[in-house]
């Protein structure tokens, strides 16, 4: 893009002319993510390079939370945003964090990959299961990433426990909680799997994962909350910082969104260089590695794929999604 010099009008009114006349590759789009330390930036800043070695740039904007980006990408302020399924949902159908608000102009562009949003407690301490966080200390609020309370309830759910059985630290965001955490002024923290800022607070605080109840009731709990949560049985793997055995954790998918009218063009070109470069992506942050080129689509109901994205994943033979997906 052309480069604008300040004080020469005439210049600036050229540059503009050609800024709007450019081909879309020239062009610079946005992509919502939280600050850094979170997933959605590591995540961010990882697609951000494969798009710009295929020709499409973004750049990423960072957040305090999810809630505090995703209007702006339903408004058009960026282009693209990355979101969970479960917020997504509550923001297209206008529920829970969005009550009365629909974001009804959010399309998807891709599955990116299952996120792992997992209680973290000290590897010395004594709470050995969610059931046994009862008194203990618990970010809770999370005025600037909402979602994330929700996750908390229904993590403490699985253990058969609300926040009236803890004791409630109120925090911004993810990253409010695990500082919190690192000062010793909670008992446990909730990030992604994965992310940079757990293996951050385990050099000064060695942590493990707390492991779910994966039976049928205390899903059923869960799900109250995360109806789009599953079960899984990970197995420790380079940069799952804190996983050191066989657990079993729940994961809900995490989304890469654009606002409905990006072009059909753009938003086809990089549905193709995710799908392309599974690898590169992996190798930009680890906590992708999760990422399946084969599971970029699924029937996700009210939550609806871009036009743009829907015309490669005919091409290639995904869409619609096959049943189970």
């Amino acid at each position: 893009m052309i480069t604008l010099r300040t004080g020469v009008l005439a210049a600036a009114a050229t540059a503009a002319a050609l800024a709007l006349a450019a081909p879309a590759s020239a062009q610079i789009y946005s992509l919502g993510t939280g600050k850094q330390g979170f997933f959605t930036y590591s995540a961010g800043a990882a697609i951000a390079k494969i798009a710009a070695d295929g020709g499409l740039n973004l750049r990423v904007k960072p957040f305090g939370g999810t809630s505090a980006y995703v209007p702006g990408v339903n408004a058009g302020e960026q282009q693209f945003g990355l979101a969970n399924e479960l917020e997504t949902h509550y923001a297209v159908t206008g529920s829970v964090i969005y009550k009365g608000k629909p974001q009804s102009n959010l399309r998807v562009v891709a599955v990116l990959t299952p996120l792992y949003s997992e209680f973290f407690v000290a590897k010395n301490s004594g709470i050995k299961t969610i059931a046994d966080l009862k008194g203990k200390r618990v970010p809770s609020g999370y005025a600037s990433q909402r979602v994330i309370d929700v996750l908390t309830k229904g993590t403490l759910a699985n253990g058969n426990l609300s926040y009236a059985d803890v004791q409630q630290v109120p925090v911004p965001n993810v990253v409010g909680g695990a500082s919190e955490f690192e000062q010793g002024n909670t008992d446990v923290f909730l990030f992604a799997l994965g992310s940079g800022k757990v293996a951050e607070v385990n050099a000064k605080v060695p942590v493990r994962v707390l492991p779910i109840d994966h039976s049928k009731e205390a899903m059923a709990r869960l799900r109250k909350f995360i109806p789009v949560a599953y079960a899984t049985e990970l197995k420790p793997s380079k940069g799952n910082t804190g996983l050191d055995e066989p657990t079993w954790v729940y994961a809900y998918d995490y989304l890469v969104l654009a606002n409905d009218k990006v072009s059909d063009d753009v938003v086809y070109k990089l549905a193709k260089l995710l799908h392309d470069h599974q690898k590169e992506l992996a190798a930009n942050f680890g906590a992708l590695s999760g990422f399946d080129p084969g599971r970029m689509t699924k029937d996700m109901g009210p939550v609806k794929f871009h036009p743009g994205a829907i015309k490669y994943y005919k091409e290639i033979g995904e869409w619609p999604p096959k049943a189970g997906d």
